[in-house]
This record gives structure tokens, sequence and C-alpha cells, in this order.
């Protein structure tokens, strides 16, 4: 279990890293232009201006500290609703990508599983 869980934090924070790089860095080549729903929702994106630097940046603070291991249960917190939006917008506008959003999100619940005596007490009735 303990292997898997560092395949998994690795993979991980990895994929957010790259992620994040890539967008602060323009690596890769140039997206095709969004059409349907999915022209809509970053047509919204672009107009608000802060949205995607925002996300970017907790997703590359989030794979640091997911990678490091310093701080890495905040990171694996930090990290779920960013993971959540990503499997939605995959599952529900593009409908593409499918299993790598899937994945992504499965990790980041493996990890939150891996480290739930860290948690539960979040969750206890008092």
């Amino acid at each position: 279990m303990r292997i898997a869980i560092i395949i998994v934090r690795l993979l991980l924070g990895g994929m957010m890293l790259f992620a994040s790089i890539s967008y602060f860095f323009n690596l890769g080549p140039a997206q095709p232009q969004p059409t349907g729903d999915m022209a809509t929702l970053m047509a919204g994106f672009m107009a608000s201006k802060y949205i995607f630097p925002v996300a970017k940046t907790i997703e590359l603070l989030a794979g640091l500290t997911i990678i490091s291991g310093k701080f890495l249960r905040l990171g694996i917190i930090v990290l779920l609703p960013i993971s959540i939006n990503i499997f939605l917008i995959h599952a529900v506008v593009t409908k593409t990508d499918l299993p790598m959003a899937t994945a992504i999100l499965l990790a980041n619940v493996f990890l939150i599983y891996a480290n739930w005596n860290s948690y539960k007490h979040l969750f206890e009735w008092k």
C-alpha cells in the first residue's frame, strides 16, 4: 500500500505541475477553438481574466506539496475542488478526455482515503 501511495502521489503531483507549468509558459501546441458549450464556458473564463491564473497557481502549489510531501494533506484537500471541476467539465461539457479526468479525481480521492486519519476529525459530530 505504501508504494501505491507514493506512485499515485507522484503521478498526481506531476500531472498538476505539468498542467500548470505548460499553462504559464505556453508549452505544447495551440488548442483548437472550442465550440458549443465549451466555447461559452471558455468565454466566461477568459472574460474574468483571473480564474485560469488562480486555478493554475493553486494546481502548481498543490502539485509541489504533493510531490515534495511537505504539507501533503493540505495539498490533497486544496486540490479536491479543482479535480472535481476538471472531472465535471470533461464529463458534462466536453465529453472528451474522460479517462484522464477520472484518473485525476480517483487519484485525489485515493490519497484522501490513504490519509483518512488526518481528516476524520473534520467529520465528527460534536
